[in-house]
């Protein structure tokens, strides 16, 4: 465990706690993608299917019931408590064509061809992927209320922090996941743009932050 590391998990876990007491204290969940929080639901699935028969630490072990239980509390809060609040008209990515593609991927780029292992894979490839409906609801509405930026703010902050992580790893422990690296790389890539509008719009007092709209 490194600095890095933990200093990633926390902002995972600020980001995901943001989004649910949004959703919990307005009553509402307009601007949030069900579809990526299902996708999300679906990573952390995947890849803790070894929950009850493999104990890393008692840190991991609880990181990863956290994680599940946060995710389909979000999922939760989407698709049934506030139902009547859910645009699905603006969620309209076709996810589908993440999950196919993400799908081939893990059954040919893995490091062992076992269940566990595969699944493993697809989530991470899903991972560097799920925010994409996020990103293109937020584009397609062309704005996003503060509180929903700093979330995305804190999700790619767990990505940068955990690429800080795998660099400190290589260089003390010798350590190399090209996987996850490749994949990190790929999801940190998405929120460069967010980032700067995050900085130079919502940071500086405005209560949204207002994209260009798709031509």
């Amino acid at each position: 465990m490194n600095i890095f590391r933990l200093a990633g998990d926390v902002s995972h876990i600020v980001a995901i706690i943001i989004l649910l007491v949004k959703i919990w204290r307005s009553k509402s969940c307009a601007g949030i993608s069900g579809k990526s929080q299902v996708l999300f639901a679906l990573v952390f699935t995947t890849r803790y299917l070894d929950l009850f028969t493999s104990v890393i630490s008692i840190y991991n072990t609880v990181m990863k019931v956290v994680f599940l239980a946060l995710a389909y509390a979000t999922v939760y809060l989407i698709y049934m408590r506030f139902r009547s609040t859910f645009n699905s008209e603006s969620d309209s990515f076709r996810v589908e064509f993440l999950l196919v593609p993400v799908a081939g991927l893990s059954f040919l780029e893995n490091y062992a061809f076992a269940p566990l292992e595969i699944l493993w894979t697809f989530s991470i490839y899903l991972e560097s992927v799920a925010i994409l409906p996020q990103l293109f609801m937020i584009t397609k509405t062309g704005e996003a209320e503060s509180i929903t930026t700093h979330y995305l703010f804190f999700l790619g902050l767990y990505r940068a922090l955990y690429l800080a992580n795998w660099v400190w790893r290589y260089h003390t422990e010798g350590f190399f996941d090209q996987i996850a690296v490749v994949s990190g790389v790929v999801q940190t890539i998405f929120y460069c743009d967010f980032f700067y509008l995050y900085v130079t719009r919502v940071l500086r007092g405005s209560g949204k932050m207002s994209l260009p709209m798709p031509i």
